[in-house]
């Protein structure tokens, strides 16, 4: 009976074997045909100018008005703290020899602590216009993915490079499918 059992599970086994090796085999036949296929079909790659494409759609431009808004405003402050101080500074120039010793120190610890302010806001306020910048990067990021999916099913590209000099060596215009996301982006910005 054991010479039976034997048997019967090595020919089990070998049944087993056989199927997974044909398994195996009409997979890689089969992943063949396909790799086969779409290798006869022509690679089609795009270009875009993503930094063109920031700058040029609605998303981008509110976000550089919104970043020149910001500038300008921190600018403005920043000239502000420093006058002042500039005035502190005088005040020290003008009576450095009038003024008790008592008098120039309190000065000078003011001008000292009005130039660390100016530091601290302008650090401040760059890590903060980052943020804005980043933020607002994002958010067109995530605008260009549905339009970067919809140009892609319509045209059939299997890649679409950013059109950056020293990656991409040459791309003729028919590649450049820079304003046709941009018309994409405009439209679905804009509720059309």
């Amino acid at each position: 009976m054991n010479s039976i059992s034997a048997r019967i599970c090595r020919c089990g086994a070998s049944r087993r074997r056989f199927g997974l090796a044909l398994a195996v085999a009409l997979l890689v036949a089969g992943s063949s045909a396909v790799a086969a296929k779409a290798q006869e079909a022509p690679l089609k790659i795009a270009v875009v100018d993503l930094e063109y494409i920031v700058a040029n759609s609605p998303a981008g431009k509110a976000l550089s008005s919104r970043l020149q808004a910001f500038t300008d405003e921190v600018q403005a402050e920043v000239k502000s703290k420093r006058d002042a101080a500039n005035q502190i500074g005088e005040q020290i120039r003008q009576g450095a020899n009038t003024l008790s010793d008592e008098r120039l120190t309190k000065l000078q610890q003011d001008l000292e602590d009005a130039q660390i302010a100016i530091k601290r806001y302008q650090d401040d306020k760059q890590r903060e216009g980052q943020k804005m910048q980043a933020d607002g990067l994002r958010e067109i990021e995530e605008q260009l993915k549905p339009v970067f999916e919809e140009i892609t099913a319509e045209r059939g590209y299997d890649l679409i490079l950013n059109n950056v000099p020293g990656v991409i060596v040459m791309a003729g215009p028919r590649a450049d499918i820079t304003q046709a996301v941009i018309d994409k982006l405009s439209a679905a910005t804009s509720g059309g």
